[in-house]
Order: structure tokens, then C-alpha cells, then sequence
């Protein structure tokens, strides 16, 4: 009977009941293309305004910023609202309990994607990869595949050579 329990337990510890996302590494670590993550999104309060986010700035609702523990500090994210399509590029500078959450996001990120009035939301999030920083569309192409050329095609037309 003791086996059985030894079993059991041996079987049981490597499953998780809760939501499990990967944890990116550091930055020199991350791949040319994240994975698209999806999990739930929340927002920050205005009562945090002015307190110390786990990189030592100062929190103001009114910046575009967002807390989460997939991420490594100071990464670009691409967050995505699935029933909306709405899409807001934010900067991670903080850490959060929620364990069932992706994503925390700062009250001006939150009215951008439309979710004040539901507060928690479906979301997407994507690292943002590095040729895609500053672009116009940055938070839409980062949910595209990158493009991919052929050995044979002529460099910068994307057409193969006859």
C-alpha cells in the first residue's frame, strides 16, 4: 500500500493544476520569434500611482507599463485583447501575485484595449523582437510569423531566381 502512495505522489508532482506559461530568459537568450503566450489580463488601480514597481521606478497609471513574471525586466510586450483585436506595445517594469494572470497592466495600457469596464480579459502577449522596436505597426506584425526566404530567392525582392 505504501508503494502505491510513493507512486501516486511520484506521478502527481510533476503535473500542475493551475495555469503554466514558459518564462523567457534573458534578453540575450530570447529566439528571433516568442512564443504568443494567452492567458488573462488585469489592470492596476490608480491607489498604486506613485508606489515602487519591482524595478525601482515610480508606478503612474497614466504610463503604458505592465507587470508580469514571464518576462525578464525592461522587455517589450505586444498585448493583444482576443475579443477585440485591440493591441497596445507596453515596457515591463514590475512583478505581480496573481498567479492565474499573464499580464497586469497599467490603467492607460487598459484603456487602450478597451477592458476598463470588464477588468480581467482575455489577452495575447509576444516579446517583441527587435526588428520590429519603433515601427508603426510593431504591435500588429508582432503577431505575424516572420517572413522566410528561400536559398534561391534574390536578395531584398523575395522573388527566386529562374
Amino acid at each position: 500500500m505504501k508503494l502505491v502512495f510513493a507512486v501516486l505522489a511520484l506521478l502527481l508532482s510533476g503535473f500542475s493544476f493551475g495555469d503554466s506559461f514558459p518564462v523567457l530568459g534573458s534578453p540575450g537568450e530570447w529566439p528571433d520569434t516568442s512564443p504568443i503566450l494567452s492567458g488573462r489580463a488585469s489592470f492596476y488601480g490608480t491607489a498604486f500611482s506613485g508606489r515602487k514597481t519591482a524595478s525601482g521606478e515610480h508606478f503612474d497609471h497614466q504610463t503604458i507599463s505592465a507587470a508580469s513574471n514571464r518576462f525578464p525586466m525592461g522587455t517589450l510586450v505586444a498585448v493583444r485583447r482576443v475579443l477585440s483585436a485591440r493591441c497596445v506595445v507596453v515596457r515591463i517594469n514590475d512583478r505581480m501575485g496573481h498567479r492565474s494572470r499573464l499580464i497586469d497592466l497599467s490603467r492607460e495600457a487598459a484603456v487602450r484595449l478597451g477592458m476598463i469596464e470588464v477588468g480581467v480579459t482575455e489577452v495575447e502577449v509576444v516579446a517583441l523582437p527587435k526588428y520590429l522596436k519603433g515601427h508603426e505597426n510593431a504591435c500588429s506584425l508582432a503577431f505575424m510569423p516572420p517572413p522566410h526566404l528561400h536559398a534561391s530567392d534574390e536578395p531584398g525582392t523575395g522573388i527566386a531566381k529562374k
